[in-house]
């Protein structure tokens, strides 16, 4: 058993974001491996289950680093494109 305070899963998750994630959302972190293999700690007691706000707290900052080694694109497809287009008629007129 955690020393941390256990508090019903949508409060500790409103306390820590500010904002207030429907219970399925919630349940759903607990109950299931997320795309990054992470879980919510949670603990049944008397039939609920409950976290913590360190938990939460736990939870997002590794589901952060975790998504910060995947870096996002810094160019749409669309630039990737008019970059590439742009870079072959230069070739070209070049005579490369």
């Amino acid at each position: 058993m955690p020393t941390q305070e256990l508090i019903p899963l949508v409060e500790a998750v409103q306390k820590v974001t500010g904002r207030r994630l429907h219970l399925s959302t919630v349940l759903r972190w607990c109950q299931r491996p997320n795309r990054h293999g992470l879980r919510l700690e949670s603990w049944i007691v008397g039939g609920r289950r409950l976290t913590s706000i360190q938990a939460v707290q736990r939870y997002i900052d590794a589901n952060t680093r975790a998504a910060d080694r995947y870096p996002i694109p810094s160019q749409t497809n669309r630039q990737a494109k008019v970059a590439h287009d742009s870079a072959m008629a230069e070739l070209k007129a070049d005579g490369i």
